[in-house]
């Protein structure tokens, strides 16, 4: 791409599409488990010319003076090529990191087990002594990698500062144009709103089902509780697509009709027990990933990440590449919880899985919504932290952090490895406070059953029609509120 001060928006808005392209590709082949190798340096390479801080530096200014859509595409667009940029200077360090967690192999009383399948294993595994040398054993890789972590989050604070701002907190809150520290702020109230609830709940869980007091509990634990195998006789893993197809014909999308998007639920050794989707052509190339493991989290999990995909697969094809690549995070993350969410449902469970006594299963995942809101609660705390002081004593800061909020025990070896990019949590938080507004807003519109009308599908695909050009806090209000509240959350953990 040709580098000059008279810069060619249009060259740079094409470039931006065929690299989103190319990076998800390489993504989707390594976390699919068909490639051993990311080699995202060869693909930064190739597009060298996105990386200019010149150019990032043009658009700023060329934004600052536009107004009305163009300022917004600008917006955008400068948020997309300043993070790229930051992930530009560290594509050989996260290449090692995820090559890492491809090929590393543990080993378990002399049984022999990827990386990543491990994490599979561990959240099966009933003895406790054994699920505990899993994660152990998965922990001396983390311990691997954190130097490469480490050197890795260094050079992205440094890079951050070389673009003049003060910092990487600095950086991302004027880009995102969020209040990162109003939102937890929003959170904090919310944790201490919610202790006795947590304690108690998540107390019970960790003793009747990992033997365990709360306090005495390691992240093991979790991953067994949550597994939760005393209800994998509502989740039977065979009917996993034919019921996802089922709750799409529900809201009249035919998933078989869709060829733009490809599921893939096929088991590889090396495949990531992360689903994930891939939005290589948007609307055009969407892989769906997912490795069946069995129970409630399979079907979660797959809904989760076909509200990514149908989002991306409706999106309107003339709309500008701001709008089908970039953006609020928000607000595909809104989309996935919403069908996610459909697992919580008492009607959705009887009508496609044949659940006739559901209470306790709700009760879970109550708790285990209430958990994550208070763990990425937790984490914006800590990562606010992180990206404004630096790294020196961060690892105890994380442990600090997140016993205070989940009381069981975490390594402060996880303090990097536990940390996404440009502090996606925050766009996690947004999206469960705007997804609750919008399943209000299905209800109201549509009853209780919504995802049974192809009404509701069409009103879906409206909204999914319009990509990422709107944030969270203006869908907000399109639905008729005032904007985002977290007011609809609050009301699904009163009494």
């Amino acid at each position: 791409m040709r580098q000059s001060n008279l810069m060619n928006l249009e060259e740079v808005r094409r470039e931006v599409e065929n690299f989103n392209g190319d990076i998800d590709r390489e993504y989707y082949l390594n976390w699919a488990g068909l490639k051993d190798e990311m080699n995202l340096s060869t693909i930064y390479d190739r597009y060298a010319g996105l990386f200019d801080p010149q150019l990032i530096a043009e658009v700023r200014a060329r934004r600052q003076g536009a107004s009305g859509e163009e300022a917004r595409r600008l917006r955008y667009l400068q948020d997309f090529l300043t993070s790229t940029y930051l992930t530009q200077r560290v594509k050989r360090l996260t290449s090692l990191v995820e090559t890492m967690g491809a090929t590393e192999i543990v080993t378990v009383n002399g049984e022999r087990m990827p990386y990543r399948l491990a994490a599979v294993k561990m959240a099966n595994e009933g003895d406790r002594a054994k699920r505990s040398r899993i994660f152990h054993a998965r922990n001396q890789v983390v311990d691997k990698m954190n130097s490469t972590l480490r050197e890795r989050m260094d050079t992205m604070h440094a890079a951050a500062k070389s673009l003049g701002y003060e910092n990487y907190l600095d950086l991302f809150t004027e880009i995102k144009g969020i209040d990162f520290e109003a939102l937890s702020r929003t959170m904090q109230r919310f944790i201490s709103g919610t202790e006795g609830l947590y304690r108690d709940g998540m107390g019970d869980l960790f003793q009747c089902i990992a033997g365990v007091p709360l306090e005495e509990g390691e992240k093991h634990d979790l991953a067994f509780v949550f597994r939760a195998k005393q209800f994998d006789r509502m989740f039977p893993k065979e009917p996993l697509v034919p019921v996802l197809k089922r709750t799409l014909d529900g809201v009249g999308i035919d998933l078989e009709k869709q060829k733009n998007i490809e599921l893939d639920v096929e088991e590889r050794p090396k495949k990531s027990p992360r689903a994930f989707v891939a939005p290589i052509r948007v609307p055009g190339e969407i892989k769906l990933v997912i490795m069946p493991h069995g129970g409630h989290d399979d079907y979660t999990t797959l809904l989760h990440e076909t509200g990514h995909a149908e989002h991306h697969a409706w999106c309107d094809a003339a709309l500008p590449v701001e709008y089908r690549y970039l953006g609020d995070v928000s607000v595909t993350e809104s989309y996935a919880f919403l069908l996610e969410h459909l697992t919580t449902n008492e009607s959705w469970l009887e009508r496609f899985l044949g659940v006739k006594d559901a209470a306790a299963f709700l009760d879970f995942q109550r708790l285990i919504k209430l958990y994550f809101l208070r763990r990425y609660g937790a984490k914006l705390r800590y990562e606010l932290k992180l990206h404004s002081d630096g790294l020196e004593g961060m690892d105890l800061e994380y442990q600090r952090t997140l016993e205070a909020a989940l009381i069981f025990r975490h390594p402060p070896s996880h303090y990097l490895n536990d940390v996404d990019d440009e502090l996606y949590c925050a766009g996690y938080l947004r999206a469960w406070i705007f997804e609750a507004q919008l399943r209000e807003a299905l209800r109201r519109k549509f009853g209780e059953d919504w995802f049974t009308t192809n009404e509701a599908g069409d009103f879906l695909k409206e909204l999914w029609s319009q990509g990422q050009k709107h944030n969270v806090d203006e869908l907000a209000k399109q639905l008729g509120y005032r904007g985002l509240s977290i007011d609809p959350l609050l009301q699904e953990f009163l009494p």
